[in-house]
């Protein structure tokens, strides 16, 4: 199917009637044509582009002018909202097509400049409201045409993942964003993506039960690219067991979280086992369990009771991670605990155990797709300085001192208040990644950071083929098959570190069964 549109001339989306924008259609026309649409960047917006389109919706007006401006961004966020955004077998149409039109009533446009132009005026929405009150970001077709700009800008551009990777990562942003009404397509709607060279390819068959399908997406993904990020996507709730094996992804449902790895699964700075691969394979791909190699880390000593499932976006950061009273959990907590060589949590300065919390809390920036994964003690002690300023920075931001053109700014005051504005923005959006995650103390007295399941006595585990820690919990005391709980970070232990501290080799490993 996918061949057929990567071989037209042109794809056309027909996305219905255009409801009255109270703005004529010839302006949307001449505004797109007025803006400095380069196709081959993702960042296409340019300050005088967001100047064209706060002018075309309405941005920044008083009266009567400004209620038009709302219900022009409720019409957009209507148009948005749209069956065809969400629908799982159309996303292929348009990511892989070489020239789309997309026609809207009377209105016919480039594909790229109609999604840029919908993703732009998002963007202004974001900047002017926030998250909590944006319509456009709230609409149900956000996301779903976000994750299909990026693919498409991928894929000209050719920066984007190996089709190994590519099909993981399709997945996961089909998960929560497409509809289908088979479940069994949340799978078999993507194999465009995968790699049909590769030898464990998939073949639909609407015959296999729902739980045998994504069985079998699960293993021949692990297979094809030899690791074990598939499991990022194996978080069901904090109830275990569920209806499939611990270990299957339930491709029908979105995660309750972010995930570690960014946007992009399996895209990370991540490699706790040190890039190693994972060796079991079987030429049965219906299985029940699944074999793993690798180390034991330690186990979870103690979980902070305080969850962050009702934080909103709306609140400030203070709200959101409460880094005073997790700091001080891990000071009770380090006191009853035998640390090892590094030096005894309780004995370190307040303002150093900040940064272990607060890096720890943002799981090192994995949340960001601009620094991903590499939040280092520097960057973190630059950003708790933003944290502790956050009053500061809201002060000057609603006196709209820090959204003056630059060279306007003449006090350096006001100049550093721009770039920590910059910064807390920043933070905002990574500090997602706490959603629905447990703060933990291992049995070492290392710091991490988990999916709600966690239970003290689990196991964290180094295995083979993950980027990742993984939550490990044994089905009964000294058995070597365990329950798939998790993955999960854990401070200076994401990169390989204690390989060579406790002498682990790839051939130094235990095996454990996952059901």
């Amino acid at each position: 199917m996918a061949d057929i549109y990567r071989r037209a001339q042109r794809t056309v989306v027909w996305l219905g009637e255009l409801d009255v924008l109270e703005m004529d259609q010839q302006a949307i026309t001449d505004a797109t044509e007025r803006m400095n649409f380069r196709p081959v960047e993702r960042e296409y917006s340019t300050p005088e582009d967001q100047l064209i389109l706060k002018d075309l919706i309405g941005f920044k007006a008083q009266g009567n002018a400004h209620e038009l401006g709302q219900r022009r961004r409720e019409i957009l966020a209507a148009l948005l909202s749209r069956p065809w955004f969400t629908r799982a077998w159309v996303y292929q149409e348009v990511v892989v097509a070489q020239k789309g039109i997309v026609l809207c009533g009377s209105l016919e446009m480039d594909m790229d400049i109609f999604i840029n132009l919908l993703d732009g005026v998002c963007d202004l929405d974001l900047q002017e409201l926030g998250e909590a009150a944006s319509i456009m970001y709230l609409s149900r077709g956000y996301k779903p045409m976000f994750a299909i700009r990026e693919a498409r800008f991928e894929s000209r551009t050719g920066l984007s993942s190996p089709k190994k990777s590519r099909w993981l990562s399709t997945l996961w942003q089909a998960m929560g964003n497409l509809d289908a009404t088979n479940p069994r397509d949340k799978v078999y709607a993507f194999l465009a993506f995968a790699d049909s060279t590769d030898e464990n390819r998939i073949s639909p068959s609407y015959g296999k039960s729902i739980q045998s399908v994504y069985t079998d997406a699960t293993v021949r993904s692990i297979y094809s690219v030899g690791s074990l990020d598939v499991l990022e996507l194996a978080i069901k709730s904090s109830e275990l067991p569920g209806d499939f094996p611990s270990w299957v992804p339930d491709f029908s449902r979105p995660l309750p979280s972010s995930p570690f790895m960014t946007h992009n699964v399996g895209s990370t700075g991540f490699h706790a086992s040190k890039d190693s691969q994972y060796t079991f394979r079987t030429s049965n791909t219906e299985l029940t369990t699944l074999k793993v190699r690798g180390h034991i880390l330690s186990t979870v000593a103690s979980v902070n009771p305080m969850d962050f499932h009702n934080h909103k976006p709306s609140q400030t950061l203070h709200d959101w991670i409460k880094l005073a009273d997790v700091t001080a959990w891990v000071q009770s907590q380090a006191q009853h605990r035998i640390p090892r060589e590094s030096p005894d949590i309780s004995e370190e300065t307040l303002s150093t155990l900040q940064l272990r919390v607060l890096r720890t809390l943002l799981a090192g920036g994995a949340g960001s797709d601009d620094t991903p994964d590499n939040l280092d003690y520097s960057d973190a002690k630059a950003i708790l300085g933003v944290y502790h300023n956050e009053s500061s920075i809201l002060e000057a931001k609603n006196n709209g001192l820090v959204d003056k053109p630059f060279h306007q700014i003449d006090s350096d005051s006001i100049r550093k208040l721009k770039i920590q504005s910059r910064e807390y923005r920043w933070m905002q959006k990574i500090v997602k990644i706490m959603v629905n995650k447990k703060f933990f103390m291992s049995a070492e007295s290392d710091l991490g950071l988990a999916y709600e399941a966690v239970n003290e006595g689990d196991l964290i585990c180094i295995l083979q083929g993950s980027k990742t820690p993984t939550i490990l919990r044994r089905v009964e005391a000294g058995s070597n098959h365990c329950r798939f709980v998790a993955q999960c970070f854990v401070d200076q232990c994401m990169r390989g570190e204690f390989y060579e501290e406790r002498g682990w080799t790839n051939e130094n490993t235990e095996t454990f069964v996952l059901i």
